[in-house]
């Protein structure tokens, strides 16, 4: 049956630990657990997530795709909380510094090789107004680099997504002689736990390089691919926006965190042209203007992840469902098809 999934954390269920393979996963503040969708605590917080359990082998890879979102959503939200609390940290240090007496300073040390060993240096010594200074010159800094880091999460996100796709579908993977063993492998997967853990291990192999691959081809066309092979479509209670438009947004937070990485100063010829428009969330760069990220542009990118989960989840219960408003009006039938 279908079940649903929410990140506040309810008086009842059990949480389910984030995956420590990633280093992003670390530092984690958004708990979630799973609650059955006959469990009344459903009805109270108003969960962000259905989950699908598979009544058929074909269906797997979706209830594996939908178990997975709320972690992917704990993911992009903790991303976005650490930044925000180093944004905080910032400012509640320069105004530390302000109130300091001016005898007070604060001392920076590094790392330089003497004697033929690394050894602690100090390299800055900032009287305390001086340190003031510093820190509120750095503070509008920090949510450029947020950006970049959420996009990377972005991106791990949709890969992570479009290998579940993949793992369960890895025919287009495995073509050609080349992947002869592979489709061995796989054949023999179910012979012994032994044949088991290598065929997850070559897979894991195939992936990694694929997926090296494709990221040349840029994170907005890897979207679109993922939903055209996994024959998804957009909600059908989406009447504004489709695939092509959550492409664009990605295309153009894509190129913020470019200009962030390479240490661009002012605004592209791209980025303005995609700043400004119906799906450009907060960002209202001008082309030539000086590059000034703001915390809105962060939380707009943070907004921008939540409803990209979402539409996901709701695909993919569609993708089984058909359109989820017609699901209440269905006759009692198939296990699973009712999620009230």
């Amino acid at each position: 049956m279908a079940t649903e999934e929410t990140n506040a954390q309810p008086p009842s269920g059990s949480a389910e630990p984030l995956s420590g393979g990633n280093l992003r996963a670390r530092a984690t503040f958004v708990p979630h657990v799973r609650i059955p969708w006959t469990d009344g605590i459903a009805a109270i917080v108003q969960p962000d997530n259905m989950i699908w359990r598979a009544s058929t082998p074909e269906e797997v890879w979706i209830e594996e795709a939908t178990a997975k979102i709320g972690e992917w959503r704990s993911l992009a939200r903790s991303v976005y909380l650490r930044w925000a609390l180093t944004i905080n940290a910032s400012a509640k240090a320069e105004e530390r510094y302000r109130a300091l007496p001016v005898d007070q300073a604060l001392t920076t040390s590094t790392l330089r090789v003497l004697d033929g060993a690394p050894r602690q240096v100090e390299i800055a010594r900032w009287p305390a107004a001086q340190a003031a200074e510093h820190y509120a010159a750095i503070t509008p800094l920090i949510a450029a680099y947020g950006v970049a880091d959420l996009y990377g999460a972005l991106e791990d996100i949709i890969f992570d997504f479009y290998e579940i796709v993949l793992r369960h579908n890895p025919e287009s993977l495995l073509r050609g002689d080349e992947y002869r063993p592979l489709r061995r492998l796989r054949a023999q997967r179910g012979v012994s736990p032994d044949a088991e853990n290598a065929w997850r291990q070559a897979w894991a192999q195939r992936f990694t390089t694929w997926r090296r691959k494709r990221a040349y081809d840029g994170l907005p066309d890897v979207l679109v691919a993922l939903y055209r092979h996994a024959g998804l479509q957009r909600p059908t209670q989406y009447s504004r926006t489709d695939v092509a438009d959550w492409a664009r947004s990605l295309e153009m937070i894509g190129e913020l965190r470019h200009h962030v990485v390479h240490g661009a100063a002012t605004v592209s010829d791209r980025l303005g042209a995609l700043s400004g428009t119906a799906n450009a969330l907060t960002f209202d760069f001008v082309t030539g203007a000086a590059l000034d990220v703001r915390l809105h542009h962060l939380q707009s990118v943070e907004c921008f992840s939540d409803q990209l989960l979402s539409a996901f989840n709701l695909s993919l219960m569609e993708r089984v469902l058909g359109p989820l408003r017609d699901v209440a009006r269905r006759p009692a039938g198939r296990k699973g098809q009712r999620n009230e």
